[in-house]
This record gives C-alpha cells, structure tokens and sequence, in this order.
C-alpha cells in the first residue's frame, strides 16, 4: 500500500510538471470549459423549459447536471483509455509493465492523478461560471440538498463508476485487437454524450433508439440526480429504488462484460506479439 502512495505521488509530481510545462494547453481546456458553459446560457433562452419535463427548471440547472456526470466519465475515460492509447505510443506503458507494475495499479494511479487536475482545470470553472451566469440573469433554481439527497448522490455514483469502469475497460480491450485506439475510444464519448440525457431528455429520442440509454452507466447517473436534485425524490422511495436497483444491475453486466474483453484484449495482443 505504501508503495502504491509513493507512485500516486510520484505520478502527481510528474502531472505538476506537465501542468506547468505546457500552460497554453491548461489555459484553453479551462477556457473550453467556460465557453460551453456560456453556450448553456445562450441556449436556455431558446429551449422552452416546460420540455424538459421538470416543472420550475430552466435548461441551465438541467444541463449542469448531465455535464457534471458527463465530467466524471470524461475523467475516468482520460485516465484509463486516452492514457493508455498515449502511453502505448510512446513507450511509456513498456516501462510501467516491465517495473512489475500491476495492470490495476498503473489504471488506478492514473484515474487519481486524471481526476485531481481535472477538478481544477474542469469542475471548478464549469460551476464558477455558471454561478456569475445565474447570478447575471438574476435568476434562481431550487435544488433540494438535504442529506438523503446527498446519500442519494452518492449511491448513484458509486454504481455508475462500476459501470463506466467497465466501459472502459471495454475500450482499452477493444484497442489492443483491433489495433486503433482513437476512433474506438472517440465514438465511445460521443456515444455516452448523445444518449446519456446531457443535453435534452431521452424521452425525446424515437422508440428503436429508447433501449440505448438503459445501457449506459451516465444514462442512470444523470437521471437519478435530476429526480433527486430537482424532485427531491430520495433512494428508500420507489420511484429512486427502481432506478438504483435497475442501474446496478445493468452497471454490474457492462463491468462484467467490460472485464472480459479486456483480458482477452491483452490476451490477444500476446499472442500476436503486440502487446505493448
């Protein structure tokens, strides 16, 4: 365990250094950041609220809260399929392996790391400008955060990291037969950001595309957060306990299917000689 914090800080040293080296590129993810939030606000004068099927709630509340989930999976995305695809590249993945560095560790290390910066570059100017964008437009969303919401959030989170774990370790898999990391893992975000509810109800997609969002982790997240936040509908009540049981069921299979195809992705890449 001891030697697992040393990499974790070792690995933050070496992020610190990345971050301070190449400042232009921290300077436009947090800039990118900002300019979708201010879409969002641009948006909301558009897109009729009563659409979105939550009485008193604008777009702007709606979409914070799919993009949030959305920020986790982009986290867990960058520091397991993204890192993985560069490090292959590069050689760097070669070293961490023959270190006898586990397979989990070197995931695990890099999630950390990933999701410590991106609080900073990500999360925290994604709610910033959203607050002085609220309180420009002097307008006001109650969201309901009493501790069962809370525990609510919670729960949901948990569940959908399993699943999103597994999503991406179906990528990686996926990477190392078919030999092409970036268009898998490229279709694989946006397939999570189009059919997740980010941005408009999935009630809004046709009848043959309604069986994609009950097969995505952030799909369960993003819904269970709006029913909690905006209807303060809480995880022992019915309506939330259907939904946790359900995600958790369907989170459990993608992990379980994702484990799969992973070790025979490495599987795969042995025997062909390719492995790294």
């Amino acid at each position: 365990m001891l030697g697992t914090f040393r990499k974790i800080r070792a690995n933050l040293v070496c992020r610190w250094q990345e971050f301070w080296t190449f400042k232009v590129d921290i300077l436009i993810t947090i800039l990118n950041t900002c300019l979708e939030v201010l879409m969002w606000f641009f948006l909301a004068k558009i897109i009729d609220p009563a659409t979105l099927g939550y009485e008193g709630i604008g777009y702007m509340p709606f979409i914070l809260i799919g993009s949030v989930a959305i920020y986790f999976v982009d986290g867990v995305g960058a520091s397991f399929t993204d890192k993985f695809n560069n490090d292959a590249d590069n050689g760097i993945y070669k070293l961490a392996y023959l270190s006898n560095m586990h397979i989990v560790e070197y995931f695990s290390i890099n999630f950390v790391t990933m999701i410590v910066f991106d609080i900073f570059t990500v999360f925290i100017p994604m709610i910033t400008v959203y607050m002085l964008l609220v309180g420009f437009s002097d307008t006001s969303t109650v969201l309901f955060m009493a501790k069962d919401n809370l525990i609510t959030i919670i729960i949901a989170l948990l569940i959908f990291i399993v699943g999103n774990l597994g999503f991406q370790l179906m990528t990686v898999g996926t990477t190392l037969f078919l030999k092409q990391g970036d268009p898998v893992s490229f279709f694989m975000e946006q397939f999570n950001r189009f059919f997740s509810g980010q941005y408009f109800p999935t009630t809004f997609l046709p009848k043959f595309l309604g069986v994609l969002p009950k097969i995505l982790p952030s799909a369960y997240i993003i819904l269970i957060w709006r029913e909690t936040l905006f209807l303060n509908h809480v995880y022992y009540e019915k309506e939330i306990l259907v939904l946790i049981i359900s995600g958790l069921i369907v989170n459990l299979l993608i992990f379980l299917g994702g484990f799969y195809i992973f070790y025979y992705g490495i599987k795969r890449a042995k025997r062909e000689g390719r492995w790294f």
